[in-house]
């Protein structure tokens, strides 16, 4: 019984000693700490409407502690190495940003310049973010260091544009896709197309009347279109 009791005591101020510890084994008794919300958003610029030449990605940012009655500066570093993006296609970032007086949620912006990527390539981008400790708060959840934003400028083919592809609006092209999108007001779903399949088919000719009066474009498509419910 002697021995449980010793082992007990042992066991107890190894506990103690433990919070006051930090880094891997997991105790952040010394500062807050901060970490990435997610570890990864993907945009998907090809989709917006086209006049939308700028879009702004917020990536959250928590902080593993109490809210305080200051604003705080938290240290971010663009990962270089794992980076693919070219430099002109976002708006540089600064290396702080605040996390609000009473609060633990912060977001870092990130201004993606939609109009200088090319909507024909087929290229998917990343920018990734790394968090580095400062005076106000250290490294938090080891697993939520890093983050990355995922974008692409090309409008990819929807699953539905083949079922049709012969009869209406022939061989994909982005600008057929996005003229469709303009006049539907956004991305249009598999559900979309199943649910309301004449609405989207009406919508394709007025892509396909839009393009006809535009031969410029250089747009094909099946000749002499069977359109119906005109």
């Amino acid at each position: 019984m002697r021995k449980l009791y010793i082992l007990l005591i042992v066991f107890t101020v190894s506990l103690f000693i433990g919070c006051d510890e930090n880094g891997e084994s997991g105790y952040y008794e010394d500062k807050d700490r901060i970490y990435f919300v997610k570890d990864s958003l993907v945009c998907r610029l090809g989709e917006m409407q086209m006049d939308v030449e700028t879009y702004t990605v917020k990536v959250p940012v928590k902080v593993l502690g109490q809210p305080l009655g200051e604003n705080r500066m938290f240290k971010i570093n663009v990962n270089q190495e794992l980076t693919t993006a070219p430099g002109d296609s976002y708006t540089s970032l600064s290396t702080e940003f605040v996390v609000d007086k009473d609060s633990v949620n912060a977001y870092i912006p990130i201004e993606l310049l939609r109009s200088r990527i090319d909507p024909m390539v087929d290229t998917v981008y990343r920018i990734v973010l790394d968090l580095e400790a400062n005076d106000m708060f250290g490294l938090g959840v080891q697993e939520k260091l890093q983050s990355k934003v995922v974008f692409s400028n090309y409008l990819q083919e929807p699953d539905w544009w083949y079922a049709l592809e012969a009869m209406y609006w022939g061989a994909y092209r982005p600008e057929k896709y996005q003229k469709m999108m303009e006049f539907w007001g956004g991305a249009i779903s598999f559900e979309d197309y199943m649910n309301s399949m004449v609405k989207v088919i009406l919508c394709g000719k007025k892509m396909y009347d839009y393009f006809k009066l535009h031969p410029e474009y250089g747009m094909e498509f099946p000749e002499a279109a069977p359109w119906p419910y005109e």
